[in-house]
């Protein structure tokens, strides 16, 4: 009874931590305005969710990605013992939190180009790890258990979300090549795609933890 309890429990926080990561997804786009908001800010929407790293918003910003960092180091997804991979679920994420973390740290905003470069590769970089989760890790199953009915609704959650997040993300790179800066600043089209990825990739973590198309018992 004890080990069927401790067992229990584990899947409980593994739940819990996928709905603290979705949370946060989906949470900072809609914190950080609000943040502005009570501090007299008149400019809610910013060029692009890195830009609010310049504003109030900044000890938010900075906070969330390392939480997200911190959960994602903590995290430990889906492993065969019988077929180990070098680079399995637990290293993705921990690469993914490398890259919450250089977000954070290396500030779009700064007056170096080689910190801005390095913050624009990461940011994608995080977003091609958020992609990879909901397109390949989260679709995982046991080969020798039948998936469930929510398990495949899941699925089909998992790659609508993984293909808004790499549309959503190559939309904000071609605006770059066909739109004036005039034109992105005006439309805030940046913050957008990002708010939308952000989203998608909130709503895959969420669904993972099962806030959404819960087995039933």
């Amino acid at each position: 009874m004890k080990k069927s309890n401790e067992k229990n429990n584990q899947i409980i926080s593994y739940l819990t931590l996928r709905k603290l990561i979705g949370i946060i997804g989906v949470g900072l786009p809609i914190i950080l305005p609000i943040v502005l908001l009570v501090n007299g800010n008149n400019i809610l929407i910013q060029d692009s969710i890195s830009a609010y790293y310049a504003t109030e918003a900044r000890d938010f910003f900075v906070g969330f990605l390392f939480v997200l960092g911190f959960f994602l180091l903590t995290y430990t997804g889906y492993s065969d013992e019988n077929k180990p991979e070098k680079i399995n679920d637990n290293v993705i994420a921990n690469i993914g939190a490398i890259f919450a973390i250089c977000v954070a740290i290396f500030p779009t905003t700064s007056q170096s180009e080689t910190i801005q470069i390095v913050h624009l590769l990461s940011a994608v970089a995080l977003f091609s790890v958020f992609a990879y989760f909901s397109l390949v890790i989260f679709k995982k199953t046991n080969p020798a258990i039948k998936p469930t009915e929510m398990k495949l609704k899941r699925n089909k959650v998992y790659t609508i979300c993984g293909i808004i997040i790499i549309v959503f993300v190559l939309l904000a790179g071609i605006s770059f090549k066909f739109l004036s800066d005039e034109t992105r600043a005006t439309t805030n089209i940046i913050f957008w795609c990002e708010v939308i990825a952000l989203i998608a990739f909130g709503v895959s973590w969420l669904t993972k933890g099962e806030t959404f198309l819960e087995d039933k018992s």
